[in-house]
Order: C-alpha cells, then sequence, then structure tokens
C-alpha cells in the first residue's frame, strides 16, 4: 500500500524501500471544465551550494535528460488530457551525479501571467512515486486547493543525505514565475 503524505511530510525510500533503484516521478492533475492550460514540469538538480552543477542539470521540456543519466522527462503534456498522470520524470537512483544533494521537482503554468491562468483553475493535483521494476506506487502527495492563485508549485524534493534517498511533500506555492527558481539555481 502506498503512503499518503501530507504538506512537510517525508519517507526516507532508502529505509524504506531498500531495492529500491528507478522510479518514475508521476505528476497529476485535472482541469476546471472549459480549461485548456499547459502545465510543465521542470527538474533542479542541486549541489551542496545551492546551485545547479552545470546548466544541463535543469531538466524541462527544451532538456529532457540530465548529463549524468540520472534522471529523464518523458516530454510536454500541453492539454492534461486523461486521467493517468500527465507528465513524468523516470529516475535512475544510482545513476545520479554524486555532486547533486537534491532533486527539486516544481511545476508551472506556460505563460500564466498573459493567460492568466492559475492553479485554481485546476483540481486534483498530485505527485507520485512509483517502482519502475515493480510498477507499484510507493507514496502519494495529494495537494490540497490552498494554491489558487499561484503559478508554479514546488510539488517536492528528493533529498540525498549521506547516500540515503529521502522524499519530501513540499507543496510549496508562488506566484513570481518560473524564471524566479531559475534564477535561484543557475
Amino acid at each position: 500500500m502506498a503512503i499518503s503524505l501530507k504538506k512537510g511530510g517525508s519517507v526516507n525510500l532508502s529505509k524504506k524501500e531498500p531495492a529500491l533503484k528507478k522510479i518514475l516521478i508521476g505528476l497529476g492533475w485535472e482541469m476546471t471544465q472549459g480549461q485548456n492550460i499547459d502545465l510543465d514540469a521542470s527538474i533542479f538538480m542541486i549541489n551542496a551550494q545551492g546551485k545547479l552543477p552545470t546548466e544541463e542539470y535543469f531538466v524541462f521540456y527544451n532538456n529532457l535528460k540530465s548529463p549524468d543519466g540520472g534522471l529523464q522527462h518523458t516530454g510536454d503534456n500541453r492539454t492534461g488530457v486523461g486521467d493517468d498522470d500527465d507528465e513524468m520524470i523516470l529516475a535512475n537512483l544510482p545513476l545520479i551525479s554524486s555532486q547533486v544533494q537534491e532533486v527539486l521537482i516544481v511545476v508551472s503554468i506556460h505563460e500564466a501571467e498573459a493567460r492568466r491562468h492559475h492553479f485554481g483553475l485546476l483540481h486534483d493535483a498530485y505527485i507520485r512515486l512509483v517502482d519502475v521494476e515493480s510498477n507499484r506506487e510507493i507514496l502519494r502527495y495529494d495537494l490540497d486547493a490552498e494554491f489558487g492563485n499561484c503559478t508554479e508549485i514546488e510539488f517536492g524534493r528528493l533529498r540525498n543525505e549521506g547516500g540515503e534517498w529521502h522524499f519530501i511533500a513540499s507543496g510549496l506555492g508562488s506566484k513570481t514565475g518560473l524564471q524566479t527558481y531559475v534564477d535561484k539555481y543557475i
């Protein structure tokens, strides 16, 4: 049975799932009827100094794979149509560079300000981790409705602490744009 996390909750994946090597990070949401919103998943692979080792460690729809081969974005879903994950990132934990201490998972709304889009136009947003080898959901974090005016949300973080991988359900929303994250970590 999958662990259900609340905001701020965390799980030591290395202890809970010691054989875990490859995970699918699934991000999903449903749109309010009549809306067409383009959401984008972005990954920031952060080192001990709180920065990307190089720009190539920013994984998103224009850079689908990290240079170490540890993370791969499966591509941009511009419509959000369907019942399954809307965007997915594949992570091969042993391949993630030892320089990387944290993997930050952010979902932003493309051209949010110009289109006057915000997360209040969505519902049932979630992030889940799935063991690729067994296709079993390990954990799930369902975001609640507190992000109504936000244009981007930090869904969660994978953190490497002494060789053990932890997942933290962040649930941090903002209205400053994805560029704020890029400026902070590059």
